[in-house]
């Protein structure tokens, strides 16, 4: 299965809630859980049509994709290349933004 990122919706991940990502750096891999799907419902961004190069794309609401990593290997806020057994290999804009007693946590935002 591959994923087009500027079609996808939080219907696309939701299968996958619970099932391990891996994210290749150069230090070595590192495995993040898919953690939860949350959708903006009061977001007004692509909310309507969107035209590029001719191609319309329909609206979708902001999601976004919370994953949870190992404390002792931080990912830095950046583009980074995930790899999934069925959704194959995807390239996504990942940031830290808390850490917990047993984790890392880090979003991904769809808009």
């Amino acid at each position: 299965m591959t994923i087009d990122l500027i079609t996808a919706t939080h219907e696309t991940f939701e299968p996958f809630v619970a099932q391990k990502f891996i994210v290749t750096t150069g230090d070595g891999d590192i495995e993040l859980l898919l953690d939860n799907v949350k959708i903006f419902h009061g977001s007004m961004i692509r909310d309507n049509e969107l035209v590029i190069d001719g191609v319309l794309y329909p609206p979708r609401k902001a999601f976004a994709l919370t994953w949870e990593g190992p404390r002792d290997a931080l990912l830095p806020s950046g583009m980074h290349h995930v790899a999934h057994p069925e959704l194959g290999q995807l390239d996504l804009f990942i940031k830290p933004f808390r850490q917990d007693h047993d984790c890392i946590l880090y979003e991904t935002v769809f808009n």
